[in-house]
């Protein structure tokens, strides 16, 4: 049976620029965005945080309620290519890089199908493995969802992952139509997600 991974990094551009801090995430507001362009600046990302706040992702600074003291620091696109290509390193030391796909700079799907042998691992643990290296060598903090096709991993990560206590989401095609029954995918992504992931996300 095939098995695929898809790993997201946590609030990327925030978390690097707290990680550089040597702060934590989950307890300092922060927002990557250029105050010095005024209140009109766009967040290019937030630190869990603020999510936890109410602040959206992609906000003004001006939409940022008054009553939330948060710190500013401005986009390093050098640095984030830097952190993902350390990450990627980390997922070559356990898988061969045919079996990687660089979605974007905070997104990778992995064909792990090989690998539970391998490490004579459950696919959770193996899940678990590579969130905890991945934090271990780079203080990123990664979501995961595994399915038995790209599509149903991408599910699990955005809808189930990113809920669940451990950030590790797990969908088969039963339990799809256990849980969602006959379901569009504009329902679950949207229609421009849709359409950029065409091509190499399919039910089969």
């Amino acid at each position: 049976m095939a098995v695929y991974m898809c790993l997201d990094l946590k609030s990327f551009y925030a978390s690097v620029e707290c990680a550089d801090l040597g702060v934590d995430p989950f307890t300092t507001p922060l927002v990557v965005a250029d105050a010095s362009r005024g209140l009109g600046a766009i967040t290019l990302a937030i630190s869990p945080a603020l999510k936890q706040l109410g602040v959206k992702n992609r906000c003004r600074l001006f939409e940022i309620p008054s009553t939330i003291e948060y710190m500013a620091v401005k986009p390093r696109m050098r640095r984030y290519m830097e952190v993902s290509a350390s990450i990627y390193s980390v997922l070559l030391d356990y898988v061969a890089p045919e079996d990687i796909h660089v979605y974007s700079i905070d997104e990778y799907f992995i064909d792990v199908t090989p690998y539970s042998r391998l490490y004579k691992k459950t696919w959770r643990e193996l899940a678990l493995l590579f969130k905890y290296k991945v934090l271990e060598q780079t203080h990123i903090h990664a979501t995961v969802g595994l399915g038995t096709n790209l599509f149903l991993a991408k599910v699990a990560l955005d809808v189930l992952a990113k809920h669940a206590p451990q950030g590790i989401g797990i969908l088969n095609e039963k339990l799809f139509k256990e849980k969602y029954g006959i379901i569009n995918r504009l329902q679950i992504f949207g229609k421009s997600e849709v359409e950029s992931q065409a091509g190499y996300i399919s039910m089969a």
